[in-house]
């Protein structure tokens, strides 16, 4: 039994080593943006942390003497703890990741700067902040201000999205 739980131990203590010292690329087969449900919770990721929480304990009960229902019923159940533990933990980072592109309430009424001037079509590019990060959106000139020069609006107020495409007025 012994063998069971170094195995388990080195193998996925190895994962985990092998994810901190590589590219963290997150290619587990059952993540990326698409939901899969219950079988996101058998990640690559998650079996690894598993593995090596079922190892450990088990490990750890056999120095320790403890009978064999006593180790099996919590290295497995401390390994099952630690897999749905280690979801919910990456699934939270990932949900709190900052986009590259801001919600559109965040842009609402932000200052922006207008960093590429308006082509021929009338879009042009401005950078604003918000969640504390700097965005970059195609803007257009609103209705009211279209016949505005572009110089106008090196700084401008983000009034509406419209399409993706930020509807700016002059700040002054």
């Amino acid at each position: 039994m012994t063998w069971v739980f170094i195995a388990a131990l080195l193998f996925g203590g190895g994962l985990i080593t092998m994810g901190l010292l590589g590219k963290d690329t997150d290619h587990d087969g059952v993540s990326g943006d698409h939901d899969v449900g219950f079988l996101a919770l058998f990640s690559l990721r998650n079996l690894a942390w598993a593995s090596f929480a079922f190892g450990g304990i088990g490990l750890l009960a056999v120095a320790t003497q403890r009978s064999l229902v006593v180790t099996l019923v919590s290295s497995i159940g401390l390994g099952l703890v630690t897999m749905g533990a280690v979801h919910l933990i990456f699934r939270a980072l990932k949900a709190g990741e900052v986009g590259t592109a801001p919600s559109n309430i965040a842009a609402l009424g932000a200052s922006a700067e207008l960093v590429l001037p308006f082509d021929a079509d009338g879009l042009g590019v401005v950078v604003f902040r918000a969640g504390g990060q700097q965005h970059e959106m195609p803007a257009r000139r609103a209705d009211e201000v279209a016949s505005l020069d572009a110089s106008h609006f090196s700084a401008c107020r983000i009034e509406w999205i419209d399409a993706g495409v930020a509807v700016v007025t002059p700040a002054v």
